[in-house]
């Protein structure tokens, strides 16, 4: 083996000053994609580069192209590993073997819990939801639109028993993705109008519950 390259036990071949060669495969792929996910939420799809992500990581940016293909599909890959799984956190409502009432009522307050710890997919969908790209097509085809339809399906078995409010479930589900999640995504503009602690983890789960709780009060009036 020459001078300029070296080769730990059982690890990949590096030269010296450079990544390893087949480092990128030594990253755990859950690693990878939330750091990509989160630089893509953070920064944007334009002022993310494969460069940065990958010296964050340690690795040669050729071997994330490898490895995933160019930026836009790294993208995908980044929003369907997160989008896909904490998506399941919410969906779990629609299954819930009471009425179509309590089905709602527990879908709000679990919405508005989620809102609290996937700030980066509110960050997302903020940044991607002011312009018509590519991208906006993807994740309302693929994530936004079946669950809207769901909901629909849901307030609309619950019209039928009970009063409910003529708000839009698109109106709805901005409350409950662009008004809880910037509650507490923004902490630095939450801390400077007065928020103080309640931003912080520890009051997240009853800041939620009270949020749910103001938000079914409008949406399902008195009876």
């Amino acid at each position: 083996m020459s001078d300029t390259a070296e080769k730990t036990a059982g690890g990949p071949v590096r030269r010296r000053g450079r990544p390893a060669q087949n480092a990128a495969h030594a990253v755990d792929e859950g690693t990878l994609l939330a750091l990509a996910f989160q630089t893509f939420a953070e920064r944007g799809y334009e002022g993310t580069t494969l460069r940065e992500i990958a010296k964050q990581l340690g690795v040669s940016h050729n071997l994330i192209n490898v490895r995933f293909g160019k930026k836009a599909d790294l993208w995908k890959r980044a929003v369907d590993w997160r989008l896909g799984r904490a998506s399941l956190d919410v969906a779990v409502a629609f299954d819930v073997e009471d009425g179509p009432e309590a089905r709602l009522r527990t879908l709000v307050h679990l919405f508005c819990r989620w809102a609290t710890f996937h700030t980066d997919i509110v960050s997302l969908t903020h940044v991607e939801g002011y312009r018509n790209t590519w991208r906006l097509d993807y994740i309302v085809q693929r994530f936004i639109l079946p669950f809207k339809e769901r909901l629909d399906a849901l307030v609309h078995d619950v019209a039928l028993i009970r009063p409910v409010s003529p708000i839009s479930t698109p109106a709805l589900m901005a409350l409950l993705v662009q008004g809880v999640g910037y509650f507490f995504g923004a902490q630095p503009l939450q801390q400077r109008i007065g928020a103080g602690p309640l931003v912080e983890p520890r009051h997240a789960e009853e800041q939620a519950a009270l949020m749910a709780d103001f938000l079914l009060a409008g949406l399902l009036p008195a009876k």
